[in-house]
């Protein structure tokens, strides 16, 4: 009994993420660690208010509007509240993947560097350009 309420469980949670996919989405995401570019990885920690699931890997996000909530946060720097997070307001097209860097300015102060790239396989599925 146990086994088959696995199963169950299991493959509605793989239709509930499929669903996340089949409309034009944007994705979100941390950048790599980047010596080079003096860039390191912040959290994305809240989309619109609610708590991602992942901070590095959030779900994928309707096109538009929103206010993403990222966090900065190193032990080599003593930082108030105000330094640790930045709530960016973000309008993301369809098909689009932003990835958001944390570039230190100066002392303890760091300010969001936000790359964006096409996604190839929604772009294809979908015809956004």
């Amino acid at each position: 009994m146990k086994r088959s309420l696995l199963i169950v469980a299991m493959a509605t949670g793989t239709a509930v993420a499929a669903g996340l996919y089949d409309q034009p989405y944007s994705l979100v995401e941390p950048a790599q660690p980047s010596a080079t570019r003096e860039e390191k990885p912040p959290a994305i920690t809240q989309i619109d208010g609610k708590s991602t699931r992942s901070t590095r890997r959030p779900d994928p996000i309707t096109p538009g509007k929103h206010t993403i909530r990222i966090r900065y946060e190193t032990g080599r720097f003593q930082q108030s509240e105000d330094e640790i997070q930045r709530d960016l307001v973000m309008d993301l097209e369809p098909c689009t993947r932003y990835i958001i860097a944390a570039k230190r300015t100066e002392g303890t102060k760091w300010e969001p560097e936000i790359y964006s790239e096409k996604i190839g396989e929604c772009t294809k599925k979908f015809g956004k350009k």
